[in-house]
């Protein structure tokens, strides 16, 4: 069984979850554990904030990762660190280890988190990720408007589906990620593509090869629909966080979370998406 974790399963459950079967069975290849870009950033970030919690989690996090370090689903730091979707959309030939990182550069960061842990050495990434930081909170907040103000125009039908509007929104919702990710709603997701009309004819002749950006235009278009279908439920700011993690359900067969507001029931391109 493949799983991957959203950090709130380690916020109050995290002797238990060090008590439990899971290091055996990692050790015995019956459980592989992945860990995404999503996961590190919200556990590295506890540096900041819940540093001494951080020293606790983080040997643990290291030896029951037993599968790898997916690559960033939308923000890569090219040229040495592209994004899942932007290679997906490069379409160029994926090695057998894809969407993984290097081994090398995932050793490289443990090493430097280890050493920071240990108050031996400062950790540079922290500086040099916190602009990245910064624009994802900005693109929330940006994207948060975006869906007030859709909601606030009370122009969906009340009998319409997710189906019928994942439908409607489907190729519009993808050519506006691919032709203008800084365009739509003044929200960026993909860094800039070249031939983006080339992309986008490739992937709509057939959406399945291209699963993991499928997966989030999916999310996407629902995140759009929910705001306008559930007009007295607080917009979800963390919505982006949350479908970059679930995106990997491409790969994976579970992901472990104790949040209850975790993109319950949502049901994006095959796959129904609860809470577990």
């Amino acid at each position: 069984m493949k799983i991957i974790f959203d950090q709130s399963a380690f916020h109050d459950h995290f002797e238990l979850l060090k008590g439990s079967r899971l290091s055996q069975l990692t050790q015995d290849g019956k459980i592989i554990v992945f860990h995404t870009a999503t996961f590190l950033d919200e556990t590295v970030s506890m540096a900041e904030s819940a540093r001494r919690k951080l020293k606790q989690q983080w040997p643990f996090l290291q030896s029951v990762c037993n599968g790898g370090w997916f690559k960033p689903l939308l923000f890569g730091q090219p040229p040495d660190l592209k994004s899942v979707c932007d290679e997906e959309l490069d379409g160029g030939e994926k090695d057998r280890n894809w969407p993984l990182i290097s081994a090398s550069h995932r050793s490289n960061i443990e090493a430097k988190l280890t050493r920071f842990l240990e108050e031996s050495e400062p950790l540079p990434e922290l500086i040099n990720t916190r602009p990245i930081y910064d624009q994802n909170e900005q693109i929330k907040k940006q994207n948060k408007a975006v869906r007030f103000k859709l909601r606030s125009e009370h122009n969906l039908p009340k009998d319409v589906t997710f189906a019928q509007y994942h439908q409607a929104n489907f190729l519009d919702a993808a050519w506006l990620l691919i032709d203008r990710p800084h365009g739509f709603g003044q929200m960026h997701t993909l860094a800039a593509l070249d031939r983006p009309e080339a992309k986008f004819e490739a992937w709509k002749r057939d959406p399945t090869k291209f699963p993991h950006f499928t997966a989030f235009v999916g999310f996407w278009i629902y995140s759009l629909y929910d705001a306008e279908k559930n007009q007295n439920s607080p917009l979800d700011r963390n919505w982006q966080g949350d479908a970059e993690l679930l995106c990997f359900l491409v790969d994976v067969d579970a992901v472990v979370s104790s949040d209850l507001r975790f993109m319950k029931q949502v049901g994006v391109g095959g796959f129904t998406f609860t809470e577990l």
